[in-house]
């Protein structure tokens, strides 16, 4: 009996695909750091340069994402940060503060209402500084959580709200970044 000519190829076939099935999870594991380019945008009162979102080093750390401007921190310009923790593309912690004064912390399962406020429990922090805005979250805080995602918006408190900065987009998700390096 002769063996069919494809038999060969299937075989060859057959045997690399473990390798690929073992290669493709790996790929698709998220990086420690990610950084969103954002344009300079004239009409927007606290433009958004850019947004570096970087893992934490170890579980006792923080993870950090530093927001850069078109200008320095001025009286009235604000933040908000919003993260999903449990890849449900919803986010699960509002992080929001105005320059030079309190911030709050929320747990919140929608983009629009706020939640029960955890200000208390050291999930997150804001410090807003020169031409940036630093937050350090936990990404562990409500739950354990193995990468999370953010968006931004900036503004300014008296400002019109088309002049409101939305980093990727309007109720849009950054892609993941792993919650903590790995070792």
């Amino acid at each position: 009996m002769r063996l069919p000519r494809v038999l060969p190829l299937l075989l060859l076939a057959l045997a690399t695909l473990p390798l690929v099935a073992v290669a493709a999870p790996a790929s698709a594991v998220p990086p420690t750091e990610r950084t969103i380019e954002d344009p300079v945008e004239p009409g927007k009162a606290f433009d958004v340069v850019s947004v570096r979102i970087s893992a934490a080093r170890t579980e006792s750390r923080k993870a950090r994402i530093v927001i850069r401007h078109d200008r320095p921190v001025d009286v009235g310009d604000a933040i908000d940060l919003w993260v999903d923790t449990d890849d449900d593309r919803v986010p699960d912690l509002f992080v929001t503060g105005p320059a030079y004064s309190e911030y709050a912390v929320f747990r919140t399962h929608s983009w629009t209402a706020h939640g029960r406020n955890i200000s208390d429990q050291g999930c997150a922090s804001l410090k807003m500084v020169q031409a940036r805005s630093v937050v350090k979250i936990d990404p562990s805080c409500l739950a354990p959580s193995t990468r999370f995602a953010v968006s931004v918006r900036s503004y300014v408190l008296d400002a019109p709200a088309r002049t409101d900065d939305y980093v990727p987009g309007r109720h849009r998700l950054s892609q993941r970044v792993l919650s903590f390096a790995p070792n």
